[in-house]
């Protein structure tokens, strides 16, 4: 932003923000002149893929802590912010789809690298390991990795679940999108490969 007038005067420069145009943590900051009485506004924070870049980082940041919108709320109460967007989920989606990007990228990378040093042969050793959300045997979610002996970098892997968030609570689910697995926790890394 350029000021023509006056840029020395700070005592007669206003700064408001626009309440009514807040999205999630970015507002809009109205810097005003009183000495020759022009305005000017901006955004605090700046869009990328559709979405304030704050946003996006808040979505980022509770997510790789394990923790979703219900703690980016308590989070921003706790820490005197605006609340968090109303479009969480879709924040989620738009990194879902850029990680399972990286990581299919990754993987075949890996697996490239494997053949490569295993003399051109496809024939590659890997170590099958699989784990769980909680200890124990009561996870509803767990994930199976297998991993290139001879470069130590995952080739593969498989999430499971013994959740669905549309058919909780009920006895059958005709659309399960999600679950993909029935039985014991334990049992989840057999399954995985």
């Amino acid at each position: 932003m350029r000021w023509t007038c006056h840029p020395k005067v700070v005592e007669k420069i206003e700064l408001r923000e626009d309440l009514k145009s807040r999205r999630g943590l970015a507002v809009s900051l109205e810097i005003i002149c009183h000495n020759c009485e022009e305005s000017t506004s901006t955004m605090s924070s700046k869009i990328s893929n559709k979405c304030y870049d704050v946003n996006l980082r808040l979505t980022y940041g509770m997510r790789a802590i394990g923790k979703g919108g219900a703690a980016a709320r308590i989070f921003c109460g706790l820490m005197n912010l605006p609340p968090p967007p109303a479009k969480f989920e879709r924040h989620n989606s738009l990194f879902l789809n850029v990680l399972k990007t990286i990581s299919e990228d990754s993987m075949n990378a890996a697996v490239h690298e494997a053949v490569i040093a295993n003399d051109n042969n496809s024939n590659i050793a890997v170590a099958v390991d699989g784990t769980w959300h909680k200890r124990g045997y009561s996870s509803l979610n767990g994930v199976v990795c297998a991993t290139s002996v001879e470069n130590g970098k995952v080739i593969d892997f498989e999430a499971l679940t013994k959740y669905c968030s549309s058919c909780k609570g009920k006895k059958t689910c005709e659309n399960c999108a999600t679950k993909n697995y029935e039985g014991f926790s334990g049992g989840m890394e057999c399954r995985g490969y």
